[in-house]
């Protein structure tokens, strides 16, 4: 795989397709891209800042998005970091509009980003039931992403 810079109207797409999961990108001026047959990753300054169109937490922490956050306790934290789902017990608060299969950005209480997660239901049903399976995780603080790229 090698790294290109991104075409003006590819940018525009990502950027359409980030701003549609609350992620603002129009900063990130001179982003490269490397694809290959399953991998399309996103470079920035020569860090991954999106990996398949999931925003990654280099990024997150970077720009701090303003929505679709879900604060989790110190208990999930661990767990996730080693890529265990999201239940609703770990939650201690989310952003109440989000639906069902909607991105969501993990913090802890510091408000460090630590996974990034897909919603298995409709925010306000997950608080109000308060058990189960909350969001599947697809991005987290010791997976490939993270030790590959960052390291």
């Amino acid at each position: 795989m090698s790294k290109h810079k991104l075409s003006k109207k590819d940018f525009k797409e990502i950027k359409s397709k980030m701003e549609a999961i609350g992620i603002d990108i129009s900063n990130l001026n001179d982003l490269e891209i490397e694809e290959s047959k399953n991998t399309r990753i996103y470079y920035y300054s020569n860090m991954p800042v999106i990996y398949n169109d999931i925003p990654t937490l280099y990024l997150l922490n970077n720009i701090k998005p303003t929505k679709n956050i879900t604060i989790v306790d110190d208990g999930a934290v661990s767990k996730m970091a080693s890529g265990a789902n999201l239940f609703a017990p770990g939650i201690i608060s989310m952003d109440m509009s989000m639906k069902k299969g909607d991105i969501t950005y993990i913090a802890n209480k510091k408000n460090q980003f630590i996974a990034v997660c897909r919603l298995t239901d409709d925010s306000d049903n997950i608080i109000k039931e308060k058990k189960g399976l909350a969001a599947e995780n697809l991005h987290y603080l010791n997976d490939s992403i993270i030790k590959k790229r960052y390291v």
